[in-house]
């Protein structure tokens, strides 16, 4: 399995909403969350769609003329086009991406990248399922819901963090944060040393209860009206809030190549992988897009 799965991250560069259509809370247009963690997600469908939409408009080809190259045919699939072709699935299998870490206003250094040990050990489930062993062990446990571990001072004032209304004790030199934070950077912003000291420097790892409260109550959510183009106040009925994924987080999920469904001895698992899961990409996904929202770098870890 390791031969043909790899990693996918998706570094959120505005605020990007996914969402299910209208809530039933207060939040009239909510994102996308897990149903067992309720931690933000990118579902995997909606990003093979944005993925596969990238190539074509590269190669030039129309979403509805994919049938004619053979290779984008192969890894993306085919749909059923009601004249007798039948639908075909992709060779390349995303599964949602999951949060990694959530960015979060702080004190000190403007904001964290903040995750937990769940977070971290659900990341190195995936990672060892793409064929990553040499990974660092899990951060010990926390000794109590009042404490943070980060990566010397960045985030830290005479030893406590602040991120938005909660203060914790910071507490440095935790046997292999560093080694996570490290890991993390050098996938997320690769030969880039400057963005990976950012990274380092603001890596935090929060009790797991606090990180769950914060994927709730840390999000973006804005309100948003429409104007009447007559009367230029609020047209009735279209005043309303919409969540958002802010900007610098980071999810990952995997990619995986496990049949190629056309016969033809040219195009193997590989050679999809390396054409399409190799490069780094800048995609927009999900909705909003006309106001600036969902602009995402893609990366991928073999």
């Amino acid at each position: 399995m390791p031969n043909n799965t790899r990693l996918y991250w998706l570094h959120c560069l505005s605020p990007t909403h996914i969402g299910t259509g209208r809530g039933v809370g207060y939040i009239d247009l909510p994102v996308y969350r897990e149903k067992i963690t309720n931690w933000p997600a990118f579902p995997g469908s909606g990003f093979k769609g944005v993925w596969a939409d990238h190539y074509h408009h590269q190669a030039k080809i129309a979403l509805r003329d994919r049938g004619k190259d053979d290779k984008l045919k192969a890894a993306f699939g085919l749909a059923d086009d009601g004249a007798g072709n039948s639908s075909q699935a992709g060779a390349l299998i995303p599964t949602d991406a999951r949060l990694v870490c959530l960015p979060v206003r702080s004190f000190m250094g403007t904001f964290a990248w903040c995750t937990s040990r769940l977070a971290l050990r659900l990341l190195a489930r995936d990672l060892e399922l793409a064929g990553h062993l040499d990974l660092p062990q899990l951060p010990a446990e926390m000794p109590d819901g009042e404490t943070a571990y980060v990566c010397g001072d960045g985030l830290s004032l005479d030893k406590r963090v602040y991120l938005e209304d909660l203060d914790f004790k910071a507490i440095d030199n935790v046997e292999h944060v560093a080694d996570w934070a490290k890991k993390i950077a050098a996938w997320v912003f690769p030969n880039d040393p400057a963005w990976q000291g950012e990274f380092k420097k603001r890596f935090a790892v929060l009790p797991d209860v606090v990180f769950d409260y914060l994927t709730e109550t840390a999000t973006e959510v804005v309100t948003r009206v429409r104007i009447d183009d007559v009367t230029k106040t609020v047209a009735e009925g279209q005043l309303w809030t919409e969540e958002a994924l802010p900007a610098e987080a980071i999810l990952a999920g995997l990619v995986a190549c496990d049949r190629v469904y056309n016969g033809k001895g040219s195009i193997t698992l590989q050679t999809l992988l390396d054409e399409y899961a190799t490069n780094a990409l800048t995609l927009q996904i999900g909705g909003k897009a006309s106001v600036g929202r969902g602009r995402v770098r893609c990366l991928f870890t073999a």
